[in-house]
This record gives structure tokens, sequence and C-alpha cells, in this order.
């Protein structure tokens, strides 16, 4: 007797497999994206430039050590006898190193004229604009000098930046495959944050740059002009009989002076006070 296979059992069959592909691709595609997860493994860490805690240190002191930033600043009195030319020597001087004015202002007062400038030359030129000035002909009155070395702070930035800069394409990756608008808002402020965050390093490495490329010197020029005499002598005799002549005469200037500008009522009083006098000397003759 001859068997017949029923169609219907066996488009049953044939469908099972079928919809379970179909379901576990559904599945998958509805998935959120897992922002803190989604690369994972050592090959995602390396596209991301993350390093472990061992080779970021190893790489952090190679640096340090490869590239010194140090930064020069200084601090000068100078007086001088000729300011004028002085400050011409330094203008000079500065040009022929290729400085400049940060700063510059003069001054006059009775006692002296002052120059308040503030120096920016390339390191490389540091000792010898200090040299220049040690071998002119004005008279150093104080001297401050001081190095800071900013290596570690740099290579710290350069280090924090490149990382930085590498979660930042991570991010940008994730936004076109963003799958709902929580996840889109979620991976736009992660990026608003990083892009504020190496605004500002680059910013501070480009304030070290400026600072490690170019010293800095405050000089103040001046030329005393007089100085107060500080000791007094005791006048003499003659000196003071000089004065209290002077002053006397100056009394009897000062009195008449004030007798011109009363005289209508001298007019009156005069008059009267010589009537007044003879008639107190002969009451009789006024009887």
């Amino acid at each position: 007797m001859k068997r017949t296979i029923n169609p219907y059992l066996f488009i049953g069959l044939f469908s099972i497999p079928v919809l379970v592909f179909s379901c576990s691709q559904n599945g998958e595609s509805k998935s959120p994206v897992n922002l803190e997860s989604s690369y994972s493994g050592k090959d995602s860490e390396q596209s991301a430039g993350l390093r472990s805690s061992a080779a970021y240190k190893e790489e952090k002191d190679h640096t340090t050590q490869s590239k010194k930033k140090l930064i020069k600043t200084g601090n000068l009195t100078i007086e001088s006898k000729h300011i004028e030319k002085s400050k011409s020597n330094l203008d000079v001087a500065l040009k022929s190193l290729d400085g400049y004015y940060d700063n510059e202002q003069f001054s006059k007062s009775d006692y002296e004229f002052r120059y308040s400038l503030t120096v920016r030359v390339p390191a490389k030129n540091f000792d010898r604009i200090l040299q220049v000035i040690h071998h002119g002909d004005d008279e150093i009155i104080s001297k401050n000098i001081k190095t800071r070395d900013v290596s570690t702070e740099y290579v710290d930035i350069e280090t924090r930046l490149k990382s930085k800069r590498a979660y930042l394409q991570r991010y940008e990756d994730f936004l076109s495959r963003a799958k709902s608008m929580d996840e889109l808002l979620q991976i736009q402020e992660k990026i608003r944050a990083l892009i504020e965050e190496i605004e500002s390093q680059e910013g501070r490495l480009q304030f070290l740059d400026d600072q490690v490329g170019y010293s800095t010197l405050d000089i103040e020029l001046y030329k005393t002009i007089s100085r107060p005499d500080s000791t007094t002598e005791e006048p003499g005799f003659w000196e003071n009989a000089k004065k209290s002549i002077a002053n006397g005469w100056s009394g009897v200037v000062v009195l008449f002076l004030g007798l011109l500008s009363i005289w209508p009522l001298l007019l009156i009083l005069v008059p009267a006070g010589i009537y007044g006098y003879r008639k107190l000397k002969n009451p009789k003759k006024s009887n």
C-alpha cells in the first residue's frame, strides 16, 4: 500500500526554522544601543585609543623625559644715568633677538624718570638679553630669575587629549546608529561635553606653548633727577636776623595796605579823635 505525505504537514515543518530565524533577526534589530559596552574586547579598545594604566604611565614617563617644557621669567630693577640712551640700547638688543615689548609705560616725577617694561623674547635668547643688560653701563639694583618645569602638566594634557579625541570619534560613530530619540540626545550630550573639555585643554596647551616658547622679563628702568635732602642744619644768628627784618617789613606793608583799605573810616575817626583829645586837654576853653 502506497503511503502519501500530507502537504500541510510538509509546509508546517518547513515554516518552523524560517519563523525562528526571522524572530531572532527582529529581536536583534530592536535591541537598544548600549553606549558603554557597544565596543568590547581588545580590538575595540585599540580602535578607541584606550590604554591600560600601566601603558599610560609608561608612555607619559617616556614623553616627559624626552622633551622638557620650561617657563623662564625674571624681574630686573636698573638705575641709569642716561635713561633715553639705555632705553634705545634695549630697543636695539630686543629687535636683534626677535623679542618685543608686551607692555611699555613711562612716568616722570619731581625725583625721577621711569620706564616700566614687560619684555618677551624667545626662550633660547633669554640668557642673551640678560648678558646684554649686564654688560651695559647701567647699574642693576635688583634681579630675580625663575624657571618653572611644566613638562608633567604638558604631557598629561596631551595624553588626556588623545584619549578624549578617541572617545569623541567613538560617540560620533554611535550617532549614526542611534535607534531612538533618547539615544540620539544622550549621544549628543556626550559629544557636547567632550568637545568642551577638548577645547579647554587645547587652550591650556596653547598658553603653555606661548609661555615656554617666549620668556618674560619685567624691567624697571629709572633715572634719579634729585633726592630730597634729609639732613637739616640749624640757621645761624645772621640768618635769623635777615628773616626777622624781612618778616617785620612784611608786617609794615600789610598794616599800610590794611589802613588804605579803610580810608573813608579814617577820615571820620581822625578828626573826631583830634577834637576829643583837645576837649579833654582844655575843658575850660570848651565852656
